[in-house]
């Protein structure tokens, strides 16, 4: 099966035939470190993730591996080191085939005896082959035919030609034979629509088809190697959905950055090293690993952590948790919130209260947490659990003897999952701290909710929104007089207290939105700075902060919710909610995914609602200053800034507002951007047409935006304004009751529909303003005049029906205020009943206007008729 990686390079080699005999040396010694290198990767793709983070370790060594000698190091540990154990089982094929010792006559032995024969043709020494040797062997040999030739030898064209087909003959050995290059590869990209992107790097991949059809799973953009049924990423190797050009890892580690290279173009991009900055060695644990063993305290067995000294009393949400873990009812309860929101403090705070209580004999507090967060800033550390397994054996260690544990056939997890049904020590209850960096979370909720049963019970906390079955409990910012607690404590501890004026500490509590650890990181700022500080400016100096709050949340979230918080922070500033969705649909076209983006926004906090305090059907959607700010340094990184600028820049015309702007409400908002939008079109900088889905889809959310956009268009004083501003008014009078809001439509209607010649139609509408609101006498009667102008003139084309009804509603309208009526109004009156057919009516009504005014012209000719 071909590899789109190596037939680039392959086809690069192929083109250098045609230069020299040493340039096409040259290029075959690219395809064979392309080829290493693939394998490579792929091996450590294979390495599943562990508490130890042995593939982490790896590629911690690959992102500053200065040559090939290191990946023949790395390849070593990922096959036959400590890394191998974690091998997922389906590439234990390729593991056997590197390890194996294998005889000549085998693609393995062949392989590495050709590079053997070239390195010895060219007068390189090596280590000798011996009669039986394993595919490792081959990148030894390989990094020195590199380091003697391109790396620092001066290997004469003759010789480089004469070993040209060794080194071609083994590579293809390798390519045709190694198992990795027989499985599927593929590059996946997920759009704003949620659907994925599968561009096969192989000749087929059907391992990714599923892909095409459902959106419920969730993939970083990248490549990825099929083992089986187990999609492994590549880290360390990037494409594109074209896949025009493949880039590997080529050293060069920076703070920030470190190299890329194409062998196919030589062309060089940088990659983001934050990620591989955390040393690789052994963490400390953290300040919230469980004990390990279970010990009394107060009327049960628990090995959870010591609260922590300077906790805040949070008694609302304590009195809510502490009475559903004490219940019969929910086997499940999990604390959701934000990083760093106390929602383990809060846990543990609580669980010292029910020590006390008999609904237990045992808590066992099982932490995955892999972050600390201090208020010098966040400090990775070792997390207790980390998989089934880990979870499975950590139990089983404090609830064991060691004989017992280590009994030959003894298997961990299944008796935990029997435990989690009925419990040996008594009835439990099992707390899962940091659930979300466990692997694979809501495949390891499944587990735990197939197993639980009453009365043992789980609690989690998390960041994560995703789980169906257990019971919720949000845990959001402090309330004012617990954040005022805190920020008084941490000022005495800081000795700062002086510093804090009242205005600040309002401002401090306004701005961090009551989030403890932000809090806790402002007042440690002040401290070393002296002096209470700007505060959104200290929130945007705290990056590695904001990334241990929030990158992990934002990594969970579909990638219509990233567009639609990285939209949000390009501008930083309320915005109608129905806007966002107008906005967000014309770059997706999927309303679905975009309604389910913004609102995936909210359930992790990651933005709010906001509503005018006389309408709480209208929405207006922020970002708390924290969260903006994280938003701002992802923008600065999004390949997708400069469409998102451009949609900013629509979400501006609605006008800048503050929280307590809310309060003037959606209309304002949607008067502005029909105002600014009329400038930008005077100026020549817009068209009506470019902004009409944006305008279609706010009418279709909130119907009174079709009123206010039929007024601007009536201002246009075009043909074509009027024919715009009648579609609206009547999709606003569809769906809107009577109401002085209605009248006001109908009117607008009416004009409108005078302006445009449609007679019929400016009556209809004027008549259904007067029902709704008491028109003046004199309005009514013009509404008569002007339909028996129109009956006189067109009658014999106007359909009976319409006739009829129009012209009796009008006539009720007047007869019942007759008595304001002058004799002109009378005669028009009088023509209202001949037209529906009713004489007699029509000569009272003459008879009465005569007796006035016996000269009336009207009325004499209407008499004489």
């Amino acid at each position: 099966m071909k590899h789109k990686a190596i037939e680039h390079v392959l086809q690069r080699a192929e083109n250098a035939k045609s230069e020299s005999d040493y340039t096409h040396f040259s290029a075959l010694l690219l395809v064979a470190e392309a080829l290493a290198k693939t394998m490579t990767l792929g091996m450590v793709a294979s390495i599943l993730d562990d508490k130890d983070r042995h593939r982490y370790r790896l590629e911690h060594k690959l992102v500053r591996a200065d040559g090939l000698g290191d990946w023949e190091r790395i390849i070593e540990d990922a096959v036959t080191g400590p890394a191998s154990q974690y091998l997922c089982t389906e590439a234990y094929v390729e593991q056997r085939e590197l390890m194996q010792h294998c005889k000549a006559g085998t693609w393995q032995y062949d392989a590495v005896s050709l590079v053997k024969k070239a390195l010895d043709d060219l007068g390189l020494g090596s280590d000798e082959v011996p009669t039986k040797t394993d595919m490792k062997r081959w990148f030894r040999l390989l990094s020195t035919l590199r380091n003697g030739t391109r790396g620092h030898g001066a290997t004469l064209p003759a010789k480089a030609a004469s070993v040209v087909p060794l080194l071609e003959k083994s590579i293809n050995l390798i390519y045709s034979n190694f198992h990795l290059f027989k499985r599927s590869w593929a590059h996946l990209y997920r759009s704003l629509s949620g659907k994925y992107r599968v561009s096969p790097i192989t000749d087929c991949a059907p391992e990714f088809d599923f892909l095409k059809k459902v959106q419920d799973r969730q993939f970083p953009d990248g490549i990825y190697i099929a083992m089986e049924s187990n999609l492994r990423g590549i880290s360390l190797l990037l494409t594109d959905p074209d896949l025009r050009d493949f880039f590997y890892i080529n050293g060069k580690f920076m703070p920030k950055t470190y190299e890329m290279l194409s062998y196919t173009t030589d062309d060089r991009i940088d990659g983001n090293s934050s990620q591989y900055l955390t040393p690789p060695d052994a963490l400390p644990q953290s300040e919230t690993h469980g004990h390990k063993e279970l010990v009394v305290q107060g009327k049960c067995f628990s090995n959870a952590p010591d609260l922590i000294s300077d906790y805040i009393n949070r008694p609302r949400l304590e009195e809510e948790l502490k009475s559903l873990l004490l219940d019969d009812k929910r086997p499940i309860v999990t604390l959701r919130g934000r990083g760093g929101i106390g929602k383990t403090s809060l846990a543990l705070k609580v669980i010292q209260g029910i020590h006390n209580e008999l609904r237990y004999d045992a808590i066992v507090w099982l932490s995955a947490r892999d972050v600390d967060l201090h208020p010098s800033g966040p400090k990775p550390v070792a997390p207790s659990v980390f998989t089934q397994e880990d979870i499975s054996k950590y139990y089983a260690s404090l609830v064991l003897s060691n004989d017992e544990y280590t009994a030959k056939g003894f298997k961990a997890k299944s008796y935990f999952e029997q435990q989690l049904q009925k419990s040996d020590i008594g009835t439990t209850l099992f707390v899962f701290d940091n659930f979300e960096t466990t692997q694979n979370p809501l495949e390891m909720f499944k587990w735990i909710d197939c197993f639980i049963k009453l009365p043992n019970k789980a609690l989690i906390t998390t960041r994560l929104h995703d789980f169906k079955g257990d019971y919720p409990v949000d845990v959001s910012g402090m309330e004012e007089n617990e954040a005022r607690c805190l920020i008084s404590k941490t000022a005495e501890t800081l000795h700062i207290a002086n510093l804090l004026e009242e205005d600040y500490i309002n401002e401090l509590i306004d701005k961090s939105e009551g989030h403890p650890y932000v809090i806790r990181i402002l007042l440690g700022e002040v401290a070393r700075q002296k002096q209470a500080r700007n505060i959104p400016r200290i929130i945007a100096g705290t990056e590695d902060i904001l990334v241990a709050l929030f990158e992990r949340t934002y990594d969970a979230l579909s990638p219509c919710a990233q567009r639609a918080f990285l939209t949000l922070s390009a501008w930083n500033s309320p915005v109608p909610h129905l806007a966002l969705e107008a906005v967000l649909y014309l770059s997706t076209n999927e309303r679905n995914e975009v309604e389910k983006g913004i609102e995936s926004l909210i359930q992790y906090s990651m933005a709010e609602i906001l509503r005018p305090p006389n309408n709480q059907e209208e929405k207006f959607i922020g970002l708390p200053l924290v969260a903006s700010a994280f938003g701002k340094t992802k923008l600065a990184i999004s390949p997708f800034k400069a469409k998102i600028r451009s949609d900013a820049e629509i979400l501006q015309m609605f006008g800048v507002s503050r929280r307590d702007d809310v309060r003037l409400g959606l209309a304002t908002r949607i008067e502005n951007f029909a105002s600014n939008l009329a400038r930008q079109i005077e100026r020549g900088k817009a068209s009506r047409d470019s902004y009409a889905p944006v305008m279609d889809l706010m009418c279709r959310a909130y119907n009174p935006a079709r009123l206010i956009l039929a007024r601007w268009n009536v201002e246009d004083r075009t043909e074509q304004g009027y024919q715009c501003a009648k579609e609206l008014l009547r999709g606003f009078l569809a769906n809107n009751p009577p109401s002085k809001q209605a009248a006001e439509g109908w009117k607008m209607l009416g004009h409108a529909c005078y302006k445009t010649g449609d007679t019929l139609g400016e009556i209809h509408a004027y008549i259904e303003s007067a029902q709704i609101l008491d028109a003046s006498f004199y309005d009514l009667s013009s509404i008569a005049n002007r339909l028996n102008g129109f009956l006189n003139a067109h009658g014999l084309s106007v359909d009976k029906e319409t006739k009829r009804e129009l012209a009796s509603r009008v006539l009720t309208l007047l007869d019942k205020r007759r008595n304001e009526a002058s004799p002109t109004d009378l005669s028009r009156m009088a023509w209202l009943a001949y037209h529906l057919g009713l004489e007699t009516q029509a000569k009272e009504y003459v008879a009465q206007g005569l007796q006035d005014d016996p000269g009336n012209e009207h009325l004499r000719k209407l008499a004489n008729r």
